[in-house]
């Protein structure tokens, strides 16, 4: 469930683009947001029984890796060979923590650093399908009280920084695989994340942002009519406020 993007465009450079070139009308008149949003939402209602059940709820904080390859790297001593490291900003932190607190062993909330050094490796990756597998996932709640997390591959152990900690193997797929519940309702539970992390952002320092964004998008006004679009709208400026990315993942049956 998500969208990237939505505009209004006017920009005759950018249609032209587009292959829609016009002189004086816009090729496309454009359609209200909430009337295309409810019309999705028509769809999802009609649809939702035959949606799978969910195996996880997974919040994502992406980190671009830096590639430290001198030995005069502050973090070179617990590794002694070039190794990949990222920063952990605090006033994003204390976000992730408290989605951890709040929500406990309901939802996964790690930090995702694929293990390259430079775009042209993740474009590969990401082409050969094996971005999950060459990004080193860690816990975001182990991170707490540090500055940076390093490492040098995927799968293996960090040190965390600036109070060195060793950080054991963590198993992303397995802790992914426990979160599985054959009780769980896809429709509630999308629901049910949207309400907390809704209540969470009105009880952190980004309430200001979250109620003027809300009034921006529309949410304040939306009821329990559109439930899947208020959620959606709820994460959107989530991600918005923080770099927070939200995912659904569904077990696939053989």
């Amino acid at each position: 469930m998500g969208a990237d993007a939505i505009a209004m465009a006017r920009s005759r450079w950018l249609w032209r683009r587009l292959g829609h070139p016009y002189w004086f009308s816009v090729p496309f008149k454009g359609a209200p947001y909430r009337q295309m949003a409810k019309e999705m939402e028509v769809y999802l209602q009609r649809e939702i029984t035959d949606v799978p059940n969910i195996s996880g709820n997974m919040f994502f904080q992406y980190k671009r890796s830096e590639f430290m390859v001198l030995k005069s790297a502050s973090e070179w001593a617990y590794w002694n060979q070039p190794y990949y490291r990222y920063d952990i900003y605090q006033k994003q932190h204390d976000l992730l923590k408290h989605l951890h607190q709040k929500f406990g062993s309901d939802v996964l909330i790690v930090y995702a650093a694929p293990a390259v050094q430079d775009v042209n490796e993740l474009v590969y990756l990401h082409n050969t399908q094996k971005i999950i597998t060459s990004t080193n996932f860690r816990p975001a709640h182990e991170l707490s009280g540090h500055d940076r997390n390093t490492f040098i591959e995927p799968g293996g152990h960090s040190w965390a920084c600036s109070d060195a900690t060793r950080l054991e193997v963590f198993d992303f797929e397995g802790a992914v695989a426990q979160l599985w519940s054959e009780e769980q309702d896809t429709f509630a539970t999308l629901r049910g994340i949207g309400q907390r992390v809704e209540k969470i952002l009105r009880d952190s320092t980004y309430r200001r942002s979250f109620e003027v964004l809300s009034e921006l998008y529309g949410a304040s006004a939306l009821t329990d009519r559109t439930p899947l679009l208020k959620t959606y709208t709820t994460m959107a400026i989530l991600r918005e406020l923080s770099g927070i990315q939200w995912a659904v993942v569904h077990r696939s049956e053989a």
